[in-house]
């Protein structure tokens, strides 16, 4: 009779754990498990004068777990001698303006160097997201941090 109660309570444990523990497999996932990734190549140089050179690379929309997150690639060459700061402002998808609560691109780039630069747009519960269809436009605000009397703002329209 002890045989069979141990038995029992043994088999009733072992069918709690095989149920109700999770496995490495599915540790993280949502319910919907629906996690997509887009890149699409640009290669699209915007500006391109004196004093910087702006080379948009690529956009990557990642979405996971119902939220979206779209990222630009920018090469940026500073011909200044002076270290400048690059801002993302009045940024527009689709002809359609974009809050800018959700958006962010800020980089500094010394002297004749060229840096990598990333504009982030992320969704948020409480801000529409675009539907990156046709294009984005942009200004970007060029300053210098040595020289406070240069300051420079330039329309970027980027076509994917």
């Amino acid at each position: 009779m002890k045989k069979t109660h141990s038995f029992l309570l043994l088999l009733l444990i072992f069918v709690l754990f095989a149920c109700g523990v999770p496995s490495q497999a599915n540790l993280g996932k949502s319910g919907d498990g629906k996690n997509e990734s887009i890149n699409k190549e640009i290669r699209q140089l915007v500006v391109d004068n004196e004093h910087i050179k702006i080379t948009v690379l690529n956009m990557k929309k990642i979405k996971k777990n119902s939220k979206t997150t779209v990222t630009v690639h920018f090469d940026i060459l500073n011909k200044r001698e002076d270290t400048i700061k690059i801002q993302a402002q009045r940024l527009s998808v689709d002809d359609r303006m974009v809050d800018a609560a959700i958006y962010q691109m800020e980089q500094e780039i010394s002297p004749q160097k060229a840096a990598n630069a990333k504009l982030t747009i992320r969704q948020t519960e409480d801000a529409e997201f675009p539907e990156f269809e046709n294009d984005m436009e942009m200004e970007l605000l060029i300053s210098s941090l040595e020289d406070p009397s240069y300051t420079e703002t330039r329309h970027v329209k980027i076509i994917y």
